[in-house]
């Protein structure tokens, strides 16, 4: 028999239909039965749940919504396999070992605060998530599709530029993976499992994912988007260094040639120009490349993996708005959104477009474990006491990161002195273009912020 999730967990008739006439431009009850010869009073009473339909019945109401039931029947052996106690074991996974997918995690969600009574603020039913399962099963395939293809294209060719991008590939999947995970051991652990007929007929206690729960599911579904985004960044940058490697060796074709067909003086070190010019821009695209890849970069198929990514991104992000609407996760973010208000930013406001959120850190000692070339004792004179979009002031120190760079660091203000926790807003920037942007930058943090990230 079927062993994850809990097999007796099942999406119920009644909230298929609700959702599906309710998200139909303009189906009424009356409307709904009219089309199939039902009246109205046998699809309310589908829709409560006091009747349920034929699974035909059930496909026919669907189908005559803005939406089509698909069934799928998929084969699981009825023997447990090897694996099967790593997806059971924890119901409630919230450490975060994927460096990718952690930096874009909000503080918040952690063990120590893994576990909150119930509500009736919680998400949804665990049954109904079912559904939700399924898209994040689906949706987690697709983003390993990537790195498969090129792990088979390496695998045939051997070219060094295709482990360039399986790398970048890796962490794909991470963010959707973790959400699938923690929703479908949700599931498992919080449905009944009936022994018998007259078991399987009692009155269910309805079962909810906890707020904490699902806001660990939808912040995994944007740290995913963050990590597609981040790797199309890469991939563009790639590319426009490969244009201008490539508009370098033409420059250096065309002085050649001009240089074997002319007498004029300076034909040659027009030559030698064009040749540093291309060895600067060689080394830029060199970057890129950490196999020896270095002159396929842009020409691996680079165009159609951003193609794909963004349409991955694009799905994360649909999917994310989805869960985000549930009621659960606004109010988990109206519990916590103020302790870490640029994150809060990240999720949908103005920090939205950028790859992850600033790192929020609890004191300088760990800011300075995390980054060992910032201490607290180099903090210099504070440029701007700035607000967040929540009124609290925030204290904006340059640090020392390297002789020619700072890190911008911003430090809650409790009471009159900096002493609350702190984000490292950037790292490795330009001193005195920082300091342009924190000091004549709009009084808010999240634009603060965003100068610094842009510049």
């Amino acid at each position: 028999m079927a062993r994850y999730p809990n097999p007796f967990a099942a999406i119920r008739a009644a909230w298929l239909i609700s959702r599906a006439r309710q998200g139909s431009d303009d189906l009424g009850q009356t409307e709904l039965g009219e089309g199939l010869g039902f009246g109205q009073a046998a699809v309310s009473k589908y829709e409560g749940g006091l009747r349920e339909p034929t699974f035909a019945d059930l496909q026919r109401l669907i189908a005559h919504t803005d939406y089509r039931l698909e069934v799928r029947l998929r084969p699981e052996p009825r023997q447990a396999s090897g694996t099967h106690h790593f997806h059971v074991s924890d119901p409630m996974p919230f450490a975060v070992s994927d460096l990718h997918l952690s930096r874009r995690m909000p503080a918040q969600l952690n063990p120590e605060a893994g576990r909150l009574p119930s509500s009736d603020r919680d998400g949804p039913l665990l049954e109904e998530a079912l559904l939700y399962l399924y898209e994040l099963q689906a949706l987690a395939a697709d983003l390993r599709r990537p790195e498969e293809r090129l792990q088979r294209a390496y695998e045939q060719f051997h070219t060094e530029r295709d482990r360039d991008l399986i790398h970048q590939m890796l962490a794909l999947g991470a963010g959707v993976s973790q959400a699938a995970r923690i929703l479908a051991r949700a599931i498992d652990h919080g449905t009944d499992r009936p022994a018998g007929r007259r078991a399987a007929r009692r009155e269910h206690n309805d079962p909810r994912a906890s707020r904490l729960v699902w806001a660990h599911i939808v912040c995994s579904l944007r740290a995913e988007e963050g990590i597609c985004r981040e790797r199309i960044s890469w991939l563009r940058r790639a590319l426009d260094a490969a244009r201008l490697r490539r508009r370098a060796q033409i420059r250096v074709e065309d002085a050649e040639l001009i240089a074997r067909n002319s007498e004029r003086p300076g034909a040659l070190a027009d030559v030698d120009q064009a040749k540093a010019e291309l060895e600067a821009v060689s080394r830029a695209c060199a970057d890129h490349s950490r196999n020896g890849g270095a002159e396929d970069v842009g020409l691996a198929g680079e165009r159609y993996l951003i193609a794909e990514l963004a349409e991955l991104a694009d799905r994360a992000r649909a999917l994310y708005d989805e869960l985000a609407s549930e009621p659960a996760f606004a109010a988990w973010r109206a519990e916590h959104a103020a302790t870490d208000p640029l994150y809060d930013a990240w999720l949908d406001g103005e920090l939205r477009d950028f790859p992850s959120p600033p790192r929020l850190y609890p004191d300088w000692e760990a800011l300075a474990k995390d980054r060992t070339s910032i201490s607290e004792s180099e903090t210099g004179e504070g440029g701007r006491t700035v607000a967040d979009h929540f009124g609290q002031q925030w204290k904006i120190h340059l640090v020392a990161s390297t002789d020619t760079a700072s890190a911008a660091v911003a430090r809650l203000i409790s009471g009159d002195r900096a002493t609350g926790p702190l984000y490292l807003l950037a790292d490795h920037v330009d001193t005195a273009q920082a300091t342009e942007s924190i000091a004549s930058g709009p009084a808010s943090l999240a634009a603060v912020t965003t100068a610094l990230l842009s510049a």
